[in-house]
């Protein structure tokens, strides 16, 4: 193994060949020992001395128990005398102990790999054989699936005979096939089976006394369960900032993972540092983390980084990329160009900018300059780069910024984006409650308006549909495929016998409850026709229309009764009672009576036997001969078609005996009285 000391000398060696500058390796002669042998052999207690000479910086790599900071070790450089160009240095091993056998190498580093001469010193004692004698307590040989299994029972002594068993049981026959005897390395196995897995021993003869040296395999896995990086795929950085990258390993509990790290600074013989530990604390796997890190990365250190995981024959890796930025920087622009459009209504919509920036800076969002996140709950930043209204309302049309800030390093950019949000045309008077239609006064003048608003502006169509009396029967009769009917309005035109004739078609447009909102009307010169006016508000979002029911009557307020004469005693007087045919049905003359202490009333005419004119229902009632009895409240009903509700008319009659009516003087106050009796009242009744 190599110690730390050795590790450390390496890379003070890749340093100082940096500064060098020699490039070309291939010309470059091994380093030179003083010693040219493969392998020596010294007593316990000898000192160890080696020199080297090459043409490079070179270092030492000796066996992993020596510490360079012992008293017992010692480097020194020296002169090549008469060759300037040669460097020269002596390793001294004071008092040398048998776990001092092991190759001793002098190292130069190459561009295209190491160089290195090596000596292998065995350093004998006649009491003990083995470099490590385990005598007491097993030491655990780990051996992964497909590799072979190594017993490190290396001897002090090339000529020590070794018996290789299992721990008290016959010797396995060292065939140097199935099993192999090295001197400097120890048992090898190449294909382990079973019957290594108990405790097996090395031992060794010396001066007649039998010495072991005792070794338990440990099978190890081979499964990896996954290798991760706690960094994303892509990492950003600034030029001098730290550099840190954590890959993580986890295998079974019987396995021991290998991390190997490639990044582009090896190639400029420049290391990272890397930092390694275990965690064996969770019950069900083992996890290898090996940390990299660059303390002041440069441009050159950009690149794909992996980390390369393996166990036995199983590999994995995990890769990063590193981007070095010579300065921090904002660039934003939008996803797409020009004013950004939605429409009311909507559940949810994204303003979304490009935005390339280093380091992450902070974010702010304006709308119409005020902070949009304190300015409506609907207002969400999930994403940081992104702005989203939920439940889009009219109100959220404006100007929208970006406010991207870099605090540290004074660096600022705005991204203002306007956004408009469409509505739907609306008109205001279908938010109205229902009512029933209004009747219009046959050869009045009159205007209709449509009060209508939304985002673009909508156009206002005026269109006519007249009722067709085909039947007349019907009261106003609509064809199933209307549009045949429906006329589109032109001023001066009446659309022949079928419509009114239009004065004009206004629209004027006036800021009412801070929305620009158009009035459309229409002035209708002659009320002669009844039917349907539409008006219609139509934008890119869709349209809305009102119907409007015109109705026209030649009854005063639709309802209207009459007596063609007061009557007297043998007179035939006839009641009429008038209705718009469009506002009512269902109509009947009653007549009421009051009998003793009770009222009594009953049909003296229905609606079948109505006249239906180009406007109205016309029911007459005729009281002939009339005598006292026919005294009484006549009464007009009719059934209102919107409400349901019956309106009644009512008018007092009473008949005078044919004396007193055919009196031409009456005083003064028997026509009051009279004027009384024979008045008519009108009177709201639900049945």
């Amino acid at each position: 193994m190599i110690s730390c000391a050795t590790v450390a000398m390496l890379c003070l060696l890749f340093g100082c060949l940096l500064l060098t500058g020699h490039s070309d390796g291939s010309k470059l002669k091994s380093p030179k020992l003083n010693i040219k042998e493969k392998e020596i052999v010294i007593e316990a207690g000898q000192p160890i001395h080696l020199s080297c000479s090459s043409h490079r910086s070179h270092v030492w790599i000796f066996p992993a128990n020596l510490n360079k900071e012992s008293d017992r070790i010692r480097i020194t450089n020296s002169a090549c005398g008469g060759h300037p160009r040669t460097m020269c240095s002596s390793l001294t091993v004071h008092k040398a102990q048998p776990s001092d056998t092991g190759y001793y190498s002098c190292t130069v580093a190459m561009k295209n790999g190491n160089r290195s001469t090596s000596v292998y010193i065995f350093v004998a004692d006649v009491n003990i054989p083995f470099v490590e004698m385990n005598t007491e307590f097993p030491k655990i040989v780990h051996v992964a699936d497909g590799e072979e299994l190594v017993i490190p029972c290396r001897v002090t002594s090339p000529n020590i005979t070794v018996t290789f068993k299992r721990y008290g049981k016959h010797p396995f026959p060292v065939d140097q096939k199935n099993i192999i005897w090295n001197n400097k390395r120890g048992i090898i196995i190449p294909n382990p089976t079973f019957q290594y897995s108990d405790l097996l021993s090395c031992e060794a003869t010396l001066n007649g006394i039998v010495h072991n040296t005792i070794y338990l395999p440990h099978k190890q896995s081979s499964k990896i369960h996954s290798v991760k990086l706690d960094v994303p795929d892509s990492i950003h950085l600034l030029s001098g900032d730290q550099l840190r990258i954590q890959c993580s390993v986890k295998t079974d509990l019987n396995a021991r993972a290998e991390i190997e790290w490639k990044y582009p600074r090896t190639k400029f013989h420049r290391m990272a540092f890397i930092r390694r530990k275990m965690d064996a604390t969770n019950s069900k796997v083992l996890v290898f983390y090996s940390t990299l890190i660059i303390d002041d990365v440069r441009k050159f250190d950009e690149g794909q980084y992996s980390c390369t995981a393996k166990n036995g024959p199983s590999t994995s890796s995990v890769n990063t990329t590193v981007r070095i930025h010579a300065k921090a920087f904002i660039n934003v622009k939008p996803r797409t160009q020009g004013t950004l459009e939605t429409f009311a209504g909507q559940k949810s919509y994204p303003i979304l900018v490009k935005v390339r920036a280093f380091p992450e800076p902070e974010v702010i969002w304006l709308k119409d300059g005020l902070p949009a996140l304190e300015k409506c709950t609907r207002y969400r930043d999930s994403d940081k780069y992104s702005l989203t209204i939920k439940d889009v309302s009219e109100e959220d049309a404006g100007k929208y910024t970006i406010v991207l800030k870099l605090k540290q390093w004074n660096l600022t950019k705005n991204l203002t984006l306007p956004l408009v949000v469409n509505v739907r045309p609306q008109i205001y008077e279908n938010s109205v409650s229902v009512q029933e239609p209004v009747l219009y006064p046959l050869g009045s003048k009159q205007s209709l308006t449509c009060t209508v608003f939304g985002i673009p502006p909508p156009t206002i169509t005026w269109h006519w549909r007249p009722c067709l009396n085909k039947n007349p029967k019907m009261r106003c009769d609509f064809p199933t495929d209307s549009s045949r009917y429906s006329l589109p309005l032109t001023v001066g035109h009446n659309s022949s016998s079928l419509g009114n004739t239009i004065h004009s078609i206004r629209e004027r447009t006036q800021m009412i409850e801070g929305k620009n909102k158009t009035a459309g009307t229409i002035s209708i010169d002659n009320s002669r026709v009844s039917g349907i006016y539409t008006c219609m508000a139509t934008n890119k979002l869709g349209s809305e229309r009102r119907e409007m029911m015109y109705y026209v009557t030649d009854i005063p307020n639709g309802f209207h009764i009459s007596l063609n004469k007061v009557p007297a005693e043998g007179d035939d007087f006839k009641l009429t009672c008038s209705v718009s045919k469009f506002m009512y049905t269902d109509i009947t003359w009653i007549l009421f009576r009051t009998v003793g202490n009770r009222t009594i009333h009953h049909s003296i005419s229905k609606q079948r036997n109505a006249i239906i004119t180009a406007h109205s229902l016309i029911l007459t009632a005729i009281i002939k001969n009339a005598n006292v009895s026919d005294s009484g409240v006549y009464a007009c009903r009719a059934k209102n078609l919107y409400t349901g509700k019956f309106l009644l008319q009512r008018k007092e009659i009473n008949i005078t005996g044919e004396h007193n009516s055919k009196k031409t003087v009456v005083s003064r106050t028997s026509k009051l009285k009279r004027r009384k009796r024979n008045s008519t009242t009108q009177s709201l009744v639900t049945h």
